[in-house]
């Protein structure tokens, strides 16, 4: 509760005193680990839902410096005027699920992405389920998802490239097809965003063409040829 938001707050205080103290008696490697966020090369990320857990986030980032970036924030299309103001981002966790609260419209999160765009807010998207990475690979089609909500194909493509880039602070090397940056294309039959129309042809990878065999397709294949399957 309010004990364990203050001793945060007390931490970042000694280590900013710590930052600015020149000399050490001894290295304290908990503050060291956090130099990086009072210059901002490095990026507060707060997991948060709620209303009032994101303005504990903006207060913090506010009071240190911090460049913050809200990782969740199922309830961030509540206060898109807040989070403009102080140029917070936006992670939206798991945008395929119900609502935060019972009062919601069941389909809020799907609603959630053009609210931000809206606003003219940082956004993208992650599949943080707790159970493993495998689920990344519906990423376009909750991108696709968001965009029969409201927003165009272009601002869906780009809140799951550009956008995800410009937030993790690299995309001066990646998320767009620009000259200097790395050649990473999708290229598919159908629309990208659409489960049922998207079909991944190739692959490209910094330039690499990518082997997009595996398992599945070789079993496929082998009784397609057993069983002869046209």
């Amino acid at each position: 509760g309010l004990e364990k938001i203050e001793g945060i707050r007390n931490f970042f205080r000694e280590a900013k005193a710590y930052r600015n103290e020149i000399t050490h008696a001894s290295v304290n490697l908990k503050f060291e680990a956090v130099k990086g966020l009072f210059d901002k090369s490095k990026v507060f990320f707060v997991h948060c839902t709620l209303v009032k857990e994101m303005m504990v986030a903006i207060d913090l980032a506010k009071e240190f410096g911090f460049k913050l970036v809200l990782v969740g924030a199922e309830d961030s299309w509540l206060i898109t005027d807040i989070l403009k103001q102080n140029n917070v981002a936006v992670i939206l966790s798991q945008p395929h699920s119900l609502p935060a609260t019972d009062d919601d419209d069941v389909d809020q999160p799907y609603k959630t992405g053009v609210a931000l765009q809206k606003a003219g807010i940082l956004f993208t998207i992650c599949q943080d389920g707790g159970d493993g990475f495998w689920r990344q690979r519906n990423l376009p089609f909750q991108a696709g998802t968001m965009a029969a909500y409201g927003l165009t194909k272009e601002q869906a493509l780009s809140a799951i490239t550009l956008n995800a880039a410009k937030i993790l602070g690299i995309d001066n090397i990646t998320g767009s097809l620009e000259k200097g940056k790395d050649a990473n294309i999708v290229i598919s039959e159908g629309d990208l965003l659409d489960m049922k129309s998207s079909k991944v042809t190739q692959v490209f990878i910094q330039g690499r063409d990518i082997n997009l065999d595996n398992k599945q397709r070789q079993l496929f294949e082998k009784y397609k040829y057993k069983y002869s399957v046209k």
